[in-house]
């Protein structure tokens, strides 16, 4: 049964730690359905992602717990207009092809609101390869 309270994947990406991490913090990446992002990836910095369409806007903000660049990022993630405020926990290991990627993403308060982050997830790494596919192309 998944604790409620947590999400722990793990993908292999076929990129450098240096690269996934560099994407990962970068301003510059908007993985659909974001449409901007703010990234200041330091002790006490913020991260601010904004989804913006035609009926809707969203918005999550964060503050960086801990940065180790290209190695390790804690930061908080909430919702505007949620009252939940989770954490996330990225480490970006060397392996044998390139990344292994492990996210951790504690604290949610439903199974509803973890099940949808996981899928997040899942459709944002998905994204992020395509991101730095493009880019290093």
């Amino acid at each position: 049964m998944a604790d409620v309270n947590a999400i722990d994947s793990t993908w292999f990406l076929p990129f450098s730690p240096e690269r996934v991490y560099a994407a990962w913090v970068s301003s510059d990446t908007v993985i659909p359905p974001a449409t901007k992002m703010d990234v200041l990836p330091k002790l006490g910095g913020h991260y601010r992602l904004t989804a913006q369409n035609d009926s809707m806007t969203m918005s999550n903000e964060g503050v960086f717990l801990a940065v180790e660049p290209n190695r390790h990022l804690v930061y908080t993630w909430q919702w505007s207009g949620d009252e939940e405020i989770t954490r996330i926990e990225v480490h970006f290991s060397p392996h044998t092809d390139g990344t292994e990627l492990r996210l951790q993403h504690t604290g949610f308060v439903t199974e509803a609101s973890r099940s949808n982050h996981d899928n997040g997830w899942t459709s944002y790494v998905a994204g992020l390869i395509e991101f730095i596919s493009e880019q290093d192309s």
